[in-house]
């Protein structure tokens, strides 16, 4: 069947296209009740994922601890006032009643271990009762003074407290979704009621579990604001580009029900939604615009020639049905690039749109034009200036000043690609949430005057079942340690070898010469049996000193740290163990870590996706065009636009993240879109209407610039909304999306024609 069998086919039979293209709506809409919802931050990593498998040995070994973190601010900056002391030992015991939590640490709580004659008294720094002076001014002493809990739970000056919950959640990514929202109903109540109680503390809430929670919020702030607006956008410019309120509405319809489509297909698939998928939806209401604008404007400017709207409609599908196919089929190869992607989240972001882009294009193609046969249909008799005068100015320029466009594009191109020289590859995890979002606020409050939300964790092993207890092992150990006191924005590091310090100093007297590591391994045995036995459940090292005692755990905060940071640290730990300790053979492990590296790990797998992609790509092209010369050189001005928002992005901003990764691969399927439409109208112009390469150039500014202008603006305003996203990930690859789209329809619109047109003049010299 040829495009205009089948736009008579559809013109025809326009009820059963109609009724036909709603039943694939209803099976796609049964799909919908197979999606869910998972909060937990450890979805971006695959499972095969080496930062993440060696987090899940750790693990394994001590325990899966999670957690939520108070702090504290007394409004007269004075944490050991007796008022500030108790509001800390109320919300201490208070929280231990937090869902799935397994230990609370605060300075009240804190294990003091001091000499009484030849007695060890092991109790609460802060114990129950009347909060003297005296007990105040101890509890300063103790500490701030004291290196397990000094710039951990109390700054160095005694401005801030926190209390820190270990969190113990199901391993069950369901449950564990659950369980967060529990846990953060029960904090949120306890903070509600803390601000009625002691309303000269302030109260900031931040950790891992505040954070995850963060994850499902923004996703739910975002499809509640950012799809009706996008749908708006959508709604506005298809309403301004095509004169019809009908017409608009009609692009509105088709991409939701392309959205509705890709949902229901992705609750076949099993797709969790998240942070990232949640903003599936939108992407493709931007997306799908593009078919209904070209197949609408046709048939309206075959109608503005004469034609009755029935041959319009067929006109138009005969013109535009293999480029709109084509384009879906490049834009779906983009996204299924993505699955090469180091991120799951990214990859089913890629599975969906490739699915909704199908989707969009069916519901474009027989929806579409099915609704356009049933509805009556006035078009103005006069084209826009817009729409007809300026492409011709425009397509006028660009033939006159063919030869200047080449090497003056080509210098504006190799500018800005040397800006890709200023990237780097840099992330902050703890930063991806926008300052509206409350976490974002608090644990920003959290790093500048306490501790780092980013940690380094490491097991050290010793060897041999009960070798912690080694002096040889303890020495090293707190030699480790002390190293890493030492480089940028470390601010705490625990480490049981402070523990053995202290127990030591303490079964002597507490004299300050013994605050070392004992000298033999038995002592050091008994003196950790003995705090074992004496501290309360909840409080023992049991998270700290594997099973065996073969293995502790050593955890480095930092402050502000980056990716960059965090990878550079655990490289130069590497280097000093090998030339210090080698024994000591670990590597660094935690949350941080794993979001630090995969950046860096994401770019490196998609550089293969996005030369997949575009040999499909190309291989698609020049089936479709019929040309091996045409179809290679429509990939040269869509090369270049993603390495050149590359490069303005190094110019301007300087890093890229976990998202930048595979807007290159996602935007090459989106940008070749354009390119196709140009083409097709420039070799229609060439083909069927015989016209030379400079009036074939005007034929395809006149018929389809236009259209290509309202499209990437419809792109580029459906990004831009999604821009605004308080999820940093998202508003990153949006923004770098636009810069790409906008240097794309300049590089359509200014360097392909003279590009064609020197083609056309090289190959007429050689049939001479």
């Amino acid at each position: 069947m040829t495009a205009k069998e089948y736009g008579e086919f559809i013109v025809k039979r326009k009820w059963l296209s109609l009724l036909f293209g709603l039943l694939l709506t209803v099976v796609w809409v049964m799909g919908l009740s197979g999606l869910s919802m998972n909060p937990d931050n450890r979805i971006f990593f695959s499972k095969d994922n080496p930062q993440l498998l060696a987090l899940e040995t750790l693990e394994k070994t001590y325990s899966r601890d999670d957690n939520v973190y108070l702090v504290l601010a007394p409004k007269d900056k004075n944490v050991f006032s007796g008022e500030t002391l108790a509001a800390v030992r109320e919300m201490t015991d208070r929280l231990w009643q937090t869902p799935f939590s397994s230990r609370v640490d605060s300075i009240t709580n804190f294990q003091w271990t001091r000499s009484d004659g030849d007695d060890v008294i092991i109790s609460d720094l802060v114990e129950e009762g009347l909060i003297t002076p005296e007990i105040a001014d101890n509890a300063k002493r103790v500490a701030l003074d004291e290196p397990l809990i000094r710039n951990l739970l109390v700054d160095s000056d005694g401005l801030v407290t926190g209390i820190n919950i270990n969190i113990i959640m199901p391993e069950d990514p369901i449950a564990s979704g659950g369980a967060t929202i529990e846990i953060m109903k029960f904090i949120r109540s306890e903070q509600a009621r803390f601000a009625e109680v002691w309303p000269n503390i302030d109260l900031y809430v931040s950790g891992g579990v505040p954070l995850t929670l963060a994850f499902t919020e923004v996703s739910m702030k975002d499809i509640s604001t950012l799809l009706p607006l996008t749908l708006l956008v959508i709604f506005i410019i298809a309403g301004i580009a095509l004169k019809a309120i009908s017409a608009a509405f009609l692009t509105a319809l088709i991409a939701i029900l392309a959205a509705v489509g890709m949902m229901g297909a992705a609750g076949y698939m099993g797709v969790i939604i998240n942070a990232v998928t949640s903003n599936a939806p939108l992407m493709l209401f931007i997306l799908s615009i593009a078919h209904c604008v070209h197949i609408i404007s046709t048939q309206r400017q075959q109608m503005r020639s004469g034609i009755e709207k029935k041959d319009a409609i067929i006109e138009s599908l005969r013109v535009n049905l293999q480029p709109v196919f084509i384009t879906s089929a490049t834009t779906a190869v983009g996204f299924l690039s993505m699955h090469f992607s180091d991120s799951p989240p990214f990859r089913e972001l890629g599975y969906m749109l490739a699915a909704g882009n199908l989707i969009a294009f069916v519901n474009a193609v027989l929806v579409l034009p099915a609704l356009l046969a049933i509805l009556p249909a006035k078009v103005q008799q006069k084209e826009t200036y817009f729409s007809k005068s300026l492409m011709e100015k425009l397509s006028n320029f660009v033939i006159v000043k063919q030869k200047m466009l080449l090497p003056v594009s080509s210098i504006v191109i190799v500018f800005l690609l040397l800006g890709i020289t200023n990237i780097k590859l840099d992330d902050t995890w703890t930063t991806y949430f926008d300052k509206q979002f409350e976490i974002r606020a608090h644990s920003d409050f959290l790093e500048d005057n306490l501790t780092g939300l980013n940690a380094i964790e490491y097991s050290v092993p010793a060897g041999e079942d009960g070798g912690i207890n080694n002096p040889t092992y303890l020495a090293n150990l707190d030699k480790f340690a002390n190293w890493y006191r030492t480089q940028e924005g470390v601010n705490h590091v625990s480490v049981v070898s402070d523990t053995i310090k202290r127990l030591n100093k303490a079964m002597n007297n507490d004299d300050e010469n013994f605050y070392k590591i004992p000298e033999s391994q038995e002592l050091a045995a008994q003196y950790l049996l003995l705090y074992e036995l004496s501290v309360p459940f909840g409080l023992d090292l049991n998270s700290s000193i594997n099973v065996s005692k073969s293995a502790t755990r050593m955890t480095v905060s930092v402050q502000h740290a980056s990716s960059a940071h965090l990878r550079s640290l655990d490289a130069k730990a590497q280097v000093w163990l090998g030339e210090n300790i080698p024994e000591f053979k670990t590597v660094g492990s935690g949350l941080s870590v794993i979001f630090a590296h995969l950046s860096e790990r994401n770019i490196n797998s998609m550089l293969f996706g996005s030369f997949m992609a575009l040999v499909i790509i190309s291989l698609i092209l020049i089936f479709a065009l019929k040309s091996l010369p045409i179809g290679l050189m429509s990939l040269v001005p869509n090369l270049f636009p993603a390495a050149m928002a590359f490069g303005l992005w190094g110019y301007l901003v300087g890093e890229v993240g976990i998202a930048i990764a595979v807007v290159g691969a996602m935007t090459l399927g989106i940008v070749v879109d354009d390119t196709v439409h140009f083409l097709s109208k420039y070799l229609r112009g060439r083909k069927e209407l015989n016209k030379s390469p400079e009036d074939a150039t005007r034929y395809a500014f006149t018929t389809v610039g236009f259209a290509l202008t309202v499209t990437s603006c419809a792109l580029i305003g459906g990004f831009m909304v999604l821009a605004s996203s308080g999820f940093r990930v998202n508003s990153d690859l949006a923004q770098l999306s636009m810069i790409t789209i906008a240097f794309a329809l300049i590089a359509d619109f200014l360097f392909l024609p003279p590009l064609l047109m020197k083609l056309e003049n090289f190959r007429n010299k050689l049939n001479k």
